[in-house]
């Protein structure tokens, strides 16, 4: 049992905790948000779901060796990876950088994606942090992809089928 990748595994079921509560919240708490703004944010709560399956999959394979598949935790990984980064970027674009103690000016209109709660303020915060914690879980799942890209080369992994010229009798 290697410690390392058992420690990722963690770390990022601390992160999906966290990301699960304050989107979780911000959906339960929708009165009247726009249409774009809903889908941004199911949007996200359907990549939490996934880095949950890719997070719990990968601890049991960190705590038994016999259910690491090095492909399958490759494209697990990468899968989760790669729908976290568009997550974090869709959130950090439909959100942008605003003041959320001081949304009394409409300058952002009336589709922005804080817009939608009865305290647009909690929202506003609540997004702002699912937006951090989006990105930090980025940066777990990039480095338990870059463990499993090492774990498949390991393994024998390659691009190229067939022998490689060391293979090959004369």
């Amino acid at each position: 049992m290697e410690v390392i990748p058992l420690i990722l595994r963690f770390i990022q079921l601390i992160f999906l905790i966290i990301l699960t509560g304050l989107i979780g919240n911000v959906i339960a708490l929708d009165v009247d948000a726009s249409t774009t703004a809903r889908a941004a944010i199911n949007f996200t709560m359907f990549v939490i779901a996934l880095s949950w399956v890719v997070a719990l999959f990968g601890l049991v394979a960190a705590l038994f060796q016999s259910v690491a598949i090095p492909l399958v935790m490759l494209i697990f990984d990468a899968a989760a990876t790669l729908f976290t980064v568009v997550a974090g970027i869709v959130l950090a674009a439909k959100l942008g950088t605003p003041n959320c103690g001081n949304l009394a000016n409409d300058s952002y209109g009336h589709k922005w994606i804080a817009y939608g709660s009865a305290d647009d303020a909690k929202r506003c915060r609540e997004i702002q942090a699912g937006t951090v914690f989006m990105w930090l879980l980025l940066a777990a799942f990039s480095a338990a992809l870059t463990l499993a890209i090492m774990s498949w080369r390991r393994t024998g992994g390659s691009v190229r089928s067939g022998p490689t010229m060391s293979q090959v009798v004369v």
